[in-house]
């Protein structure tokens, strides 16, 4: 069987590109081997996005970048566990795009009965309410909690944060979960290091995204 090669390009929806590189290392470290990853950031943007005011302010960005560059990809991933755009963008191209956030919630759905969402900046809280509806989830999710730093402070104590999300986890499995969604892309290569204190999966957001991009694509060519 002839293995296709996929090209996907990740658009980091922030007015800085300080993690492309990072990302892209990522991205590529969940991504199959025949796939190539490529990192963009916006032109202009907020530096992190964890309110409605920066959500908005992210959206043209990456509705432009998208328009711009899909013609060159088999598939869009929206770096960001909000899914910034990621509807505006299935409207006007034809180009597979995914949302970190729908692709968890969908694997998570699979996996576990009663799903939780950790995630950073408590301020985000409300929007991944609004998602878990907007996606159908409500029934499924039963816990979403964040803990108190924003994206931009995730790694500068990885250790503190490691046990911040510990504790919220804790408290999610008290809550009744069986299996947690990671909510912020930043918090990429935690999971693993998490997975170790917990019996129920803890998901990552953007292996999550890639993995189910791939299928999407593969399933797309037949």
């Amino acid at each position: 069987m002839v293995v296709c090669e996929l090209k996907i390009l990740v658009i980091n929806p922030v007015g800085t590109d300080r993690w492309d590189e990072t990302d892209r290392k990522i991205y590529t470290s969940f991504a199959s081997p025949t796939t190539h990853i490529d990192v963009v950031s916006l032109r202009q943007g907020p530096g992190s996005i964890e309110t409605r005011v920066s959500e908005a302010e992210a959206l043209p960005g990456v509705i432009e970048r998208a328009r711009e560059l899909h013609g060159e990809y088999d598939g869009l991933i929206v770096n960001c566990c909000l899914d910034v755009g990621v509807d505006v963008i299935r409207s006007m191209i034809n180009t597979p795009t995914l949302g970190p956030c729908e692709a968890s919630l969908a694997l998570a759905s699979v996996i576990g009965k009663k799903i939780g969402i950790v995630t950073v900046s408590k301020t985000a809280l409300d929007l991944f309410e609004d998602l878990v509806v907007k996606y159908r989830m409500e029934k499924r999710v039963v816990s979403i909690r964040g803990i108190d730093i924003t994206v931009p402070e995730i790694e500068v104590d990885r250790k503190k944060t490691i046990q911040m999300l510990m504790e919220e986890i804790e408290w999610a499995v008290r809550d009744g979960v069986d299996v947690v969604v990671l909510g912020c892309t930043g918090l990429a290569g935690f999971a693993e290091e998490l997975q170790k204190y917990f019996t129920i999966p803890i998901l990552d957001p953007t292996a999550c995204a890639v993995k189910v991009l791939e299928d999407i694509i593969e399933v797309r060519r037949k």
